[in-house]
């Protein structure tokens, strides 16, 4: 609640200032995203970080847009943009240079360069001076994110794991764009749109594939058992993501898959240990491997249907004040024996799930070491339509530990199989419940 009032009150005091300005057209009013989003990180990002740091990287970020036009210019112009960029006086502002260098380029270049690029690239480059998970998501990609939370998003269908880091397809399912292209489990992903996927993120991977319904996106696989590469389009469409998943597994083992925290993730997970009570299971497992987290009060809702009453997860603020979310009061924690399957790409919120039920006792981490990210974003939306994902918080565990980059150690290590075939941990994990 602080943060959304201080949100309010910002977008008042500065809307102000654009108010007092009728002359300024609408197309150039985009220059004062750079000074909502210095505004919103000097207030709630997670440590103090420079003006200067942050009016380099919206110059490299600017710079960098500036690249991709540099053969449509002559050297004098680009000399010239260049100038305006680097070499600009100093001023109230931070972001001096940017500021003239879009004003020149909507005077002089808009018929070359697109001055709204030169916005979104400084705003990227502002965010990614500050760390790996912060970063600027233009309109299109801030209501594709939306939609993500809602359970649906434009896609292809796919289900991805990292393996030898890399993008791996396990899963193309039945009837989707995926399907019908002809991708297989095995398939490594290479490139999205031409971007390799090297050293990228599950996460970053997933969300370069996704896009509006409609819209193409290329994929570069390498095929394993082919040994071969090839380039495939495939049309982005509408897909339903299978978020919480439940079956009855080896008689009386009730398997529960949380690929994500969205909206109703756990009015979901509440419902499949209902259901599958109701068929027989005497026992559990919940698997979160490969969940990268989501929504803080899903993870708390699912983490209640096993935790006892109490703290499951500290958010501390950069002053340090810190926030206790406690487990749902309404929720009765399953009194059954339980294994959670982690591995390394389970993160954040599935960590704090993870690591409560560890800590209390309530069950048995088997799997890999996970992530090891403990760091809460917040998204804060601009007047443009556009959001930063900005790094507000750092969580700490119900025992008050904190695990970023350390990750969740599991109690019983077993690495996943070599073919994506083979799942060595799940049978771990059926196998020790079997004899419970």
């Amino acid at each position: 609640m602080r943060m959304q009032i201080m949100v309010c009150l910002l977008a008042l005091i500065l809307a102000a200032g654009m108010i007092s300005s009728p002359e300024v057209q609408a197309s150039e009013r985009r220059i004062y995203m750079l000074e909502y989003a210095y505004q919103y990180i000097n207030h709630y990002y997670v440590e103090e970080v420079s003006a200067q740091d942050l009016a380099q990287g919206a110059i490299d970020g600017s710079r960098e847009i500036l690249e991709e036009y540099k053969e449509d210019l002559t050297d004098e112009e680009w000399e010239q943009l260049l100038d305006k960029l680097d070499n600009s006086p100093p001023s109230r502002s931070p972001f001096k240079g940017v500021e003239d260098l879009y004003m020149l380029v909507l005077e002089d270049y808009r018929d070359i360069i697109d001055p709204d690029e030169l916005i979104e690239g400084a705003l990227a480059g502002m965010m990614e001076a500050l760390d790996i998970y912060s970063a600027y998501m233009n309109p299109e990609r801030y209501k594709e994110m939306q939609e993500e939370m809602e359970g649906e998003y434009g896609g292809i269908g796919v289900l991805i794991t990292l393996r030898e880091d890399r993008a791996t397809v396990v899963e193309a399912f039945a009837e989707t764009p995926g399907y019908q292209a002809g991708l297989q489990s095995g398939d490594v992903i290479k490139k999205v749109d031409g971007v390799s996927t090297e050293n990228m993120v599950l996460n970053d991977v997933s969300s370069r594939i996704r896009g509006p319904r409609g819209t193409q996106v290329e994929l570069t696989i390498y095929r394993p058992t082919e040994e071969k590469e090839f380039v495939v389009e495939i049309t982005r469409e509408t897909i339903e993501m299978p978020n919480v998943e439940g079956e009855i597994v080896n008689k009386n083992i009730g398997l529960i898959s949380v690929m994500q925290f969205m909206e109703r993730t756990g009015e979901k997970v509440a419902g499949e240990i209902y259901e599958l009570k109701e068929q027989g299971a005497e026992k559990f497992i919940l698997d979160l491997r490969g969940n990268p987290g989501g929504l803080l009060k899903e993870a708390v809702k699912v983490a209640s249907l096993f935790m006892p009453a109490g703290p499951v997860v500290h958010v501390a603020d950069r002053s340090g004040i810190q926030e206790v979310l406690e487990t749902v009061p309404h929720y009765t924690p399953l009194d059954l024996p339980l294994v959670v399957l982690v591995d390394m790409g389970s993160a954040s919120g599935s960590e704090i799930v993870a690591a409560g039920i560890q800590e209390k006792g309530v069950g048995t981490l088997l799997g890999e070491t996970t992530f090891g990210k403990a760091t809460v974003q917040s998204i804060l939306p601009l007047p443009d339509g556009s959001a930063l994902r900005l790094t507000t918080a750092r969580y700490y565990t119900a025992e008050q530990n904190f695990i970023h980059e350390d990750g969740v150690k599991p109690d019983i290590e077993v690495e996943p199989g070599e073919e994506l075939d083979e799942d060595p941990q799940l049978e771990e994990a059926i196998e020790f419940l079997t004899g419970k």
